[in-house]
């Protein structure tokens, strides 16, 4: 029985935010959203509510693993575990992308991203399930592993800032702590002056534990209250004209909290598919080129082999490499 049988009929929502690729040179930054509504009584718990079909990353029986990203996916090893939880859970929104682009559409990256995307893609689909994929994430889609539990994954939102558009914001803010901040801000601001109290919770930013500062500056029509600054939780409430929107920013939110560790798998994985795409670019021009993660030191590499050829192929540095 679901510890929500008796819970109150008003309606709140909950969201977990995470990042993945805020450290490398090469490939995006991607930041997303996982946003989900229920009784406001009973928060969401991932990990009780769909413990029949959900366990964290090291689970040995079938279920569905959601952890912090880098728990599942390691050196190569867990693709089908990043593709499995993000194509299920958008399932349960009742979209079902069938290639990486569809997936674009599906969480709602920009345009511009997308074009970007399609410029290295080169007209090919890039279908999903990849091919390595397809058993655990049809497993997955049969299972139904967020069902059932009281509350419902309404939506999964993503921002995706490629090598130029980071660029362009770096130059802009003069700050990559303030394009990652910009990147939050974008999948803040919709959530807020909803009818429903909304709960947000997401990683600190780099151990930072002051808020209020650029929040203020980032909605300077809204009132926001300073609830508390420490080193174990930011937490501040965000008031307009309809409900409040609580956000609450603590250390390893992922290992805590299941809709944010979901947010860095769906990131992780739009992350690995776009480095995909990248790499077999690249791997197209220059025989005997080994693909990359992006990662400085062998970000470092890959560019060194690719750099002449860029030239002649007219591709920009700074469309392809990320100054910070």
């Amino acid at each position: 029985m679901s510890r929500l049988t008796d819970a109150s009929e008003q309606v709140g929502r909950w969201v977990g935010i995470d990042e993945a690729g805020y450290g490398p040179n090469l490939g995006p930054l991607v930041m997303t959203a996982v946003i989900a509504e229920g009784p406001i009584a009973f928060p969401p718990d991932l990990w009780i509510d769909l413990s029949r079909k959900v366990a964290r990353a090291g689970s040995s029986d079938d279920r569905l693993w959601v952890d912090d990203s880098k728990k599942v996916y390691s050196r190569g090893n867990g693709r089908d575990r990043l593709e499995a939880a993000t194509l299920a859970a958008l399932s349960t929104t009742g979209v079902n992308p069938r290639s990486f682009h569809d997936l674009l559409q599906a969480v709602g990256v920009d345009e511009r991203a997308t074009k970007a995307l399609l410029h290295w893609a080169e007209a090919k689909s890039y279908a999903l399930p990849t091919s390595g994929s397809v058993e655990r994430v049809s497993d997955a889609l049969r299972s139904n592993p967020f069902d059932g539990a009281g509350w419902r994954i309404s939506s999964i939102r993503t921002v995706v800032l490629d090598a130029e558009i980071f660029n362009e914001r770096l130059e802009v803010l003069q700050s990559k702590a303030l394009v990652h901040f910009e990147a939050f801000v974008t999948l803040l601001r919709p959530l807020i002056d909803q009818p429903a109290t909304t709960f947000v919770r997401g990683d600190k930013h780099g151990g930072r534990h002051y808020y209020y500062a650029p929040l203020t500056d980032a909605f300077p029509d809204r009132w926001i209250d300073r609830i508390e600054e420490s080193p174990s939780c930011s937490r501040y409430s965000i008031r307009g004209e309809n409900a409040p929107l609580t956000l609450e920013l603590i250390p390893r939110a992922d290992a805590s909290d299941g809709l944010v560790a979901l947010a860095s798998i769906v990131s992780k994985c739009i992350r690995e598919l776009w480095m995909d795409v990248f790499n077999g670019y690249w791997l197209r021009r220059v025989p005997g080129l080994r693909p990359t993660a992006g990662y400085p030191q062998d970000a470092r590499r890959f560019r060194s082999a690719i750099e002449s050829v860029a030239e002649v192929q007219v591709e920009p540095t700074r469309s392809w490499w990320r100054a910070k």
